[in-house]
């Protein structure tokens, strides 16, 4: 498993409801670590760790591409970017770094993989059966190749390098014991990718 590279404010409404500028010009990323990502089984059971269950911990649901060895997107999945809004508002205040906040331990979730492709996607989240986030891929501000030439003009990549393409608007706080079902739909109504967690604390 790679780096993970994590663009954010990608869709207007996701910057709207956090108060945040929208990065129209080009776009802008934060890391994970490859020990923050947690595999799916072949069904897409998987587990969301909140580290510390006292603290507000968002799910945000998103389309996610593994490059391959030509630095090309060669699969994709649905992923939870797990987001400890305590301690990332406390470093956006303080002006420091989002690492607390973002590429914790277990912060990144991930559904069953599928081959790439570059068709339109509706991404989507329930927790309790509650639909929280729908929406599709279509709204991204930056595209999959945008974001992917971006990176590769600035950094290098290296092959199984995760690409975090951004949430839509929706996202919303989690509890222990909450049952987090996420996909990938495409146009035709198949789900491509799927993941279902629980979360847990394990401190």
């Amino acid at each position: 498993m790679g780096l993970g590279w994590c663009c954010f404010r990608n869709y207007a409404g996701h910057a709207k409801e956090i108060g945040g500028d929208v990065s129209y010009e080009y776009p802008r990323f934060f890391l994970k670590p490859a020990s923050a990502h947690v595999e799916a089984d072949e069904n897409g059971n998987n587990f969301i760790e909140l580290l510390r269950a006292d603290e507000h911990i968002d799910h945000e649901v998103e389309m996610v591409i593994r490059l391959g060895p030509n630095l090309e997107p060669e699969a994709m999945c649905v992923g939870c970017d797990t987001t400890n809004r305590t301690r990332q508002t406390h470093a956006k205040n303080k002006r420091w770094p989002w690492t607390e906040g973002k590429a914790f331990r277990g912060s990144g979730v991930l559904g069953t993989w599928a081959p790439y492709n570059d068709t339109i996607m509706q991404v989507s989240l329930s927790v309790n059966g509650e639909m929280r986030q729908d929406d599709s891929t279509s709204l991204m501000i930056h595209s999959v190749a945008d974001l992917i030439g971006h990176l590769k003009g600035w950094y290098d990549l290296t092959p199984g390098d995760l690409i975090w393409t951004g949430t839509p608007k929706g996202v919303g706080k989690m509890h222990v014991d909450d049952r987090v079902e996420a996909s990938l739909v495409d146009s035709a109504g198949n789900v491509i990718s799927k993941l279902s967690a629980i979360c847990v604390v394990n401190n």
